[in-house]
C-alpha cells in the first residue's frame, strides 16, 4: 500500500502526542495533514484524522461531532462554518466539559473539515493570505492590481472593470450587466437616457460562471466562509432566462468548491419548480432568495406581479431555501395609500413570509426627467443622492397597518420586519450570528422595528466578545495597510486611517463587529451621550 503524504504526515504527528491540534507552532502541520485527507462530500474523514491527534475529552468530542453527525442539518445542508460556533462548537465545549484551549482546538478541527480555496485562509490562519498557494492554482491578477481596480468602482461599490465588487450588502459576483426588465426606477442605467426603462436593454458583457468564479477567489477581499456574496447584486436580475444558465453554474462552483458562504439573489423575476428544485439540490452554498413586492404600480414597475407573488409563496414552502420578503422599493406618495400597505400585508401574511424587509426608493434628477417625460408620477419628499428615502411618518404607518392585519396572529407567529438586508439575511438562518453589518451600533436608528429578542441577545454579544489583534492584522494587511494602528473595543474597532466605506464595510463583515475611523467613532460616542 502506499502511503500518502497527508497520511504519513498524520503517522508523525500523531507519534508527537496529544497536543497537536492545540494552538502553537506545530499547529499549521496539523492543518496541512487535516486538508490532505478532506474529502468535501464527507468532511468526517477529517474528523477521523483529528481523533488521533486527541485524546480525552477533546477525542470524545470529536467522536460526538461523527456520531450525531453534527457538521449537517436533518435535510443534509452542510452547517455553514459561521454557525458552527452557536450550533456546535460551544454547546460540545460544555457538554464535555472542555477547557479553554481544548474548545479552541476543537474549533480548529472542524475548521479543517472545509476546503479553502483561492488565495485567503487556511483551517489554523482563516483570515490570512496563504503564504504558499495550492499546486498549480494562478491568480487571476495580483492583489495589489484587484485592490487598485476596485479604488476605481463607482460611488456604491460596482466594479465594472473587474466584475466581482464590494457594496455594502456583501461582494457582488457578475456575468454582465443591465436589464430588460424596465422598472422605471432603477439606478443601475446605461448612460442618461430613458430608452431602456420599457424592456430594450438586453445584459452584455458576459463573463463565463468560471471566469467569475476565478475572480472571486483571486479577490484580496474574499474569505472563504465568511464573505457575504450576491449574484447581480446590483448588476442585473439573476433569474433572468439570458442569465439563468450562468447564475446557476455560479452557484453549483461556489457548491463544488465546498464554500459556505452566504449568496444571496434578490429577484422580481421568477423560476420554474424544476430550477427551484435545482436550487434546492445544494449542499454547501448558505443561499437565500429575496423576492421582491411592494405594490408598485405596473406602470413603474412592469415585471408581473400574480407570477412574482405564486414564486414568492412556492419557495416560502421549501425546507432547504432562506426567503426573505423584499417590501421594496417603497415610494413616498406613490405606494404608499393606506390601501397600498394593506394589500401588501395581507399579501405577505397569505403567503406566509417569515422575514421582511423594508426599503425606500432612491431617486435623483435623471429619473425625475424620465418619469415626466413618461408621463409617470414622481415621488414626494426630499432624497439625497445615492441614499433610499422612507420617512418615519411613513414607516410608522406601514407598521400600524402590520400590527391591523396581523391582530389575530400571536406575537411569536408574525414575521420578523426589519430595515437592513443583513440583519434580515442574519435572522431568516436562525440568529446564529450577529447582523454581519455591524448596524447594531445604532439601535434606536436601525433595530426598532420588529427583530427577534435571540437576535438581539446575539448582536448584543457582540460587546463581550471581541475580535482578536491577529484577525484584526491580517484583515487589514488584506486591505494593504498592515501598519495601520486600531483600537478594539466594546462597541467599535477604530482604525486610525482613511479608511473608505467599503473598506470599512471589508472590515465588518469579516469582524462581524462595527468598524469606524476615529472621527466616525467620537460622533458614535457623541450620539450616544446625546
Amino acid at each position: 500500500m502506499t502511503t500518502t503524504p497527508a497520511a504519513a504526515l498524520l503517522d508523525e504527528l500523531a507519534a508527537a502526542g496529544p497536543l497537536t491540534l492545540h494552538r502553537g507552532p506545530v499547529r499549521p502541520l496539523a492543518a496541512r495533514a487535516l486538508q490532505g485527507v478532506l474529502d468535501p462530500a464527507d468532511p468526517y474523514t477529517v474528523i477521523a484524522a483529528a481523533r488521533r491527534l486527541a485524546d480525552g475529552p477533546l477525542e470524545q468530542a470529536l467522536a460526538d461531532v461523527t456520531a450525531r453527525r453534527l457538521l449537517h442539518e436533518p435535510t443534509g445542508r452542510r452547517i455553514p462554518l459561521q454557525e458552527l460556533p452557536s450550533r456546535t462548537t460551544i454547546g460540545l465545549a460544555q457538554a464535555h466539559r472542555l477547557d479553554s484551549g481544548q474548545a479552541d482546538a476543537l474549533a480548529f478541527a472542524l475548521r479543517a473539515t472545509f476546503a479553502w480555496p483561492g488565495i485567503v485562509g487556511t483551517p489554523d490562519a482563516p483570515f490570512a493570505f496563504k503564504a504558499e498557494l495550492p499546486e498549480g492554482y494562478t491568480p487571476f491578477a495580483t492583489p495589489a492590481q484587484i485592490a487598485a481596480s476596485q479604488a476605481l468602482a463607482g460611488p456604491d461599490g460596482l466594479n465594472t472593470r473587474y466584475m466581482i465588487s464590494q457594496m455594502k450588502g456583501g461582494m457582488s459576483c457578475d456575468c454582465g450587466a443591465s436589464c430588460p426588465l424596465g422598472c422605471a426606477y432603477c439606478y443601475r442605467r446605461e448612460g442618461a437616457t430613458a430608452d431602456g426603462y420599457y424592456g430594450n436593454w438586453e445584459p452584455k458583457g458576459f463573463l463565463t460562471a468560471e471566469e467569475v468564479i476565478d475572480r472571486l477567489l483571486a479577490h484580496p477581499w474574499f474569505t472563504p466562509h465568511v464573505t457575504p456574496l450576491g449574484l447581480h447584486m446590483s448588476t442585473s436580475e439573476a433569474f433572468l432566462p439570458v442569465l439563468w444558465s450562468r447564475t446557476w453554474g455560479m452557484l453549483q462552483l461556489l457548491d463544488r468548491l465546498g464554500l459556505t458562504n452566504r449568496v444571496s439573489c434578490i429577484t422580481k423575476f421568477t423560476l420554474s419548480d424544476e430550477q427551484i428544485g435545482q436550487l434546492e439540490s445544494l449542499t454547501n452554498i448558505d443561499l437565500d432568495i429575496q423576492v421582491c413586492y411592494a405594490a408598485m404600480p405596473d406602470a413603474i414597475e412592469p415585471p408581473n406581479r400574480k407570477r412574482r407573488l405564486d414564486f414568492l409563496r412556492r419557495v416560502l414552502t421549501s425546507d432547504r431555501l432562506n426567503v426573505l420578503a423584499y417590501y421594496r422599493p417603497i415610494a413616498e406618495g406613490i405606494n404608499t395609500t393606506d390601501a397600498h400597505l394593506r394589500h401588501v400585508w395581507e399579501t405577505y401574511r397569505d403567503a406566509g413570509a417569515r422575514t421582511v424587509v423594508l426599503g425606500g426608493l432612491k431617486f435623483g434628477d435623471d429619473h425625475v426627467h424620465s418619469f415626466m417625460a413618461y408621463g409617470l408620477p414622481l415621488p414626494t419628499g426630499s432624497f439625497t443622492p445615492g441614499k433610499k428615502l422612507l420617512t418615519a411618518a411613513t414607516e410608522a404607518r406601514i407598521m400600524a397597518m402590520f400590527d391591523e392585519v396581523y391582530a389575530d396572529v400571536p406575537p411569536e407567529l408574525r414575521p420578523a420586519v426589519l430595515k437592513r438586508s443583513s440583519c434580515g439575511r442574519s435572522i431568516e438562518r436562525g440568529s446564529h450570528i450577529p447582523d454581519y453589518n455591524g448596524h447594531h451600533d445604532l439601535p434606536t436608528t436601525n433595530c426598532r422595528l420588529r427583530c427577534p429578542a435571540a437576535q438581539h441577545q446575539v448582536c448584543a454579544a457582540t460587546t463581550t466578545r471581541l475580535p482578536d489583534e491577529e484577525t484584526a492584522r491580517h484583515l487589514l494587511e488584506r486591505l494593504g495597510r498592515p501598519d495601520a494602528p486600531f483600537d478594539i473595543t466594546p462597541s467599535t474597532v477604530v482604525v486610525h486611517a482613511d479608511l473608505s466605506q467599503f473598506e470599512r464595510t471589508f472590515l465588518r463583515q469579516n469582524l462581524l463587529h462595527p468598524v469606524h475611523t476615529p472621527a466616525q467613532a467620537a460622533a458614535l460616542l457623541a450620539g450616544r451621550l446625546g
